[in-house]
C-alpha cells in the first residue's frame, strides 16, 4: 500500500459522490483538509471482519469488495464498491468493528476519511448527519434487494435482471461492457463462477450473446419474459 495526497481529480470524484453531493462547500473542505488516498494491488485486503477501523472509505478508482467468510473458508460476497461509493460505514456506530472483509478487486486507489472527525461533524451539523443516514439506507436497500433476490431469483434471472439494468429506454437490441471481471460478477449476484457460466449458457435462446466482457442483446422481450 502506498500513501498519496489527494489531486484535483480525487476531489472532483468525492464531490459528485452520494455523501459529499448533499454537503456544504465549507463541510466538505473540513473533512478533505485530513483526508488520505492509499493505493492498493489486486487482493490486497483493506480490512478484516471485526477488525477495529477508525475510517471510513471512498473508491476513487478500482473496485472493492466486502465478503464473510464461512467455517469452512468459503467466501460470500455482501457488495461491490465502484468509483465514489462509500464503504466502512458501518463501523462507526458499532464500536469502529468492521462488519465484513474489504479486498481490492483490482488495482484500487481508495480516499480514506477518519471516522472520529466525521462522527463530531454529524453531531454537530444536521446535513452531515442526513448524509451518512442517506448512505447507510442506501447500502440496507442493496443487501435487502440482494437477500431478495437470493430468495426470489434463479441464478440466470438473477444475471438477466443484471444485463437488463444496463439496458438503455426503448432499446430492444443493445450491449454494454461489464465494468468489472466476470469472477467479480458473480460475486455480487451470490453466485460461484462456473454458475454464472451456465446462466450465460441458459440466456442464450433469449438473444444473449457474451464475448468476453461484452455483453449483448439481441431480444429484450425475450429476456424480460425468461
Amino acid at each position: 500500500m502506498k500513501t498519496l495526497r489527494l489531486t484535483s481529480g480525487d476531489r472532483a470524484i468525492l464531490l459528485h459522490s452520494r455523501f459529499f453531493s448533499r454537503l456544504a462547500r465549507a463541510t466538505v473542505e473540513a473533512i478533505l483538509a485530513d483526508t488520505t488516498v492509499s493505493t492498493h494491488e489486486e487482493h490486497d485486503v483493506l480490512f478484516r471482519e471485526q477488525e477495529r477501523i477508525d475510517e471510513v472509505f471512498f473508491v476513487l478508482s478500482g473496485l472493492v469488495r466486502l465478503y464473510r467468510l464461512g467455517k469452512d473458508g468459503r467466501e460470500a460476497d455482501v457488495a461491490v464498491f465502484q468509483r465514489g461509493d462509500m464503504f466502512g460505514v458501518n463501523a462507526m456506530f458499532l464500536n469502529h468493528r468492521a462488519t465484513a472483509n474489504a479486498q481490492a478487486a483490482e488495482p484500487s486507489i481508495v480516499a480514506r476519511v477518519e471516522s472520529r472527525r466525521l462522527s463530531q461533524l454529524a453531531a454537530e451539523e444536521t446535513d452531515v448527519a442526513q448524509a451518512l443516514l442517506e448512505v447507510v439506507c442506501h447500502h440496507g436497500k442493496m443487501t435487502e434487494d440482494c437477500l431478495a433476490d437470493d430468495r426470489l431469483l434463479t441464478a440466470p434471472q438473477r444475471v438477466a435482471n443484471y444485463i437488463l439494468s444496463h439496458c438503455p429506454n426503448g432499446s430492444e437490441t443493445f450491449s454494454f461492457r461489464l465494468p468489472f471481471q466476470k469472477n467479480v460478477l458473480a460475486g455480487k449476484l451470490g453466485l460461484a463462477p462456473e454458475a454464472l457460466s451456465r446462466a450465460f449458457s441458459m440466456l442464450r435462446p433469449s438473444g444473449v450473446v457474451v464475448k468476453g466482457r461484452v455483453i449483448e442483446i439481441r431480444n429484450r422481450q425475450a429476456l424480460e419474459e425468461f
